[in-house]
């Protein structure tokens, strides 16, 4: 299909983020590669994979107070986040999360609300039966938090598997929390915004990563943006991977900001935490099929095709 339409294809989605995090990723796979029967997925997915007896879910994840925490964060939602984006990783692989621990560094401003943000992290784990079993809490410049996760994978689903005539669907709307941050940042209150909850205190999708799991080819959680994670699911899986205008909902942020804007925003925000995966069975918001080819695109409402580019927003506040 791809190869049919290649001399349409025009580049009209702008970037918004450089991608050094995805080259120095490349430069430590490269290092740490490494070949054992009890390695099934290394560094190349949301989560590594082992077989110690039980196949094992491991992801880490790590938070800093100037890009990745907005002004007005609550301090349990801190907490929150710090556990949320590393379920996230466990749901976009279809893990079951087990364990968790955590690596605190405190500035001085931060130690009287240290219980506070430990009760955020608690109230999420325990609506998730997940066990926080130990920790290290140091001091510097800034407030940072690092997050080690385990889980179980009964069906483990990686970024790999896509198939040539799967559906490309998602979990949820996206955008949310990339529309809430820039009107915070153009100077609205907390209570003034769009989607407070997607910005300050965003769900992983646990409960949904291990039903698609069942049946899904490939998967993996949006954090970064929808953009760059359908690029990781075409390559990891040599696919193509086409979307359609008409199938993608904005009027959850058209009341906000023109179309185009908002067709952005679905495109290239990052923060919403909801899941990507292909299979043979539509389920949750259908978007999109996989192709014969490579690369990932856009079929516009008056039938023209743009290319997606590998792009997604950068948090700084």
């Amino acid at each position: 299909m791809l190869r049919g339409i290649q001399g349409r294809i025009i580049k009209t989605m702008i970037p918004f983020s450089d991608v050094r995090e995805f080259e120095l990723i490349e430069i430590a796979k490269e290092i740490f590669r490494i070949e054992r029967d009890d390695i099934i997925i290394g560094i190349d997915d949301d989560c590594a994979l082992v077989d110690v007896g039980i196949k094992l879910a491991l992801t880490t994840d790590c938070l800093h107070e100037k890009t990745d925490f907005p002004n007005g964060i609550r301090h349990e939602e801190i907490g929150h986040m710090a556990l949320a984006v590393n379920l996230s990783d466990l749901a976009g692989c279809g893990a079951k999360p087990l364990f968790f621990l955590y690596t605190i560094t405190l500035s001085d401003k931060w130690v009287e609300n240290f219980e506070r943000i430990l009760k955020g992290m608690r109230s999420l784990a325990e609506k998730y039966d997940v066990a926080i079993v130990g920790g290290d809490t140091d001091f510097g410049d800034e407030l940072h938090i690092s997050g080690f996760a385990v889980g179980k994978a009964e069906r483990f689903v990686s970024r790999g598997g896509a198939k040539v005539g799967d559906k490309v669907c998602i979990t949820g709307l996206l955008g949310k929390a990339q529309l809430s941050l820039e009107q915070l940042m153009e100077g609205k209150r907390r209570d003034e915004i769009a989607y407070p909850n997607s910005l300050f205190k965003p769900e992983p999708r646990v409960k949904e990563g291990l039903e698609i799991a069942k049946f899904a080819n490939s998967m993996t959680d949006i954090s970064d943006s929808l953009a760059i994670s359908l690029h990781q699911i075409a390559e990891k899986s040599d696919v193509g991977i086409v979307i359609y205008e008409e199938k993608i909902p904005l009027n959850h942020l058209t009341p906000y900001v023109s179309y185009e804007k908002a067709l952005e925003l679905f495109l290239y925000s990052g923060g919403d935490y909801e899941l990507l995966f292909t299979s043979s069975r539509a389920k949750y918001l259908e978007i999109g099929e996989v192709v014969d080819g490579k690369g990932v695109y856009i079929v516009r409402r008056d039938g023209s095709v743009n290319e997606v580019e590998f792009s997604g927003y950068e948090h700084n506040f």
